[in-house]
């Protein structure tokens, strides 16, 4: 499964609405069943390029496909996403 424009648009969107230092991740897990995701701290992910940043969360997208998770830049090649906030 690779994530499409109206899905990162929608993830987008939805970080923007969520109050920083919350957790949206049951609301991502509700408005996009399918997705793999997860969260982490911001220093978790030091050294890694966000894919985007949107409101107060850096957006990292993943390949899940292997038993271990690898960051990845595009779009088709990801199948879920890591949520960090950012400072």
């Amino acid at each position: 499964m690779t994530l499409s424009p109206e899905q990162l648009s929608g993830l987008e969107r939805l970080l923007l609405a969520v109050d920083a230092g919350a957790n949206p991740l049951p609301q991502i897990r509700a408005g996009f069943p399918g997705i793999a995701v997860s969260r982490c701290d911001a220093d978790d992910m030091r050294g890694e390029s966000p894919y985007r940043r949107s409101g107060g969360y850096d957006l990292f997208l993943v390949d899940t496909s292997n038993h271990c998770w690898r960051i990845v830049d595009d779009p088709l090649a990801a199948s879920g996403v890591v949520i960090a906030a950012n400072r």
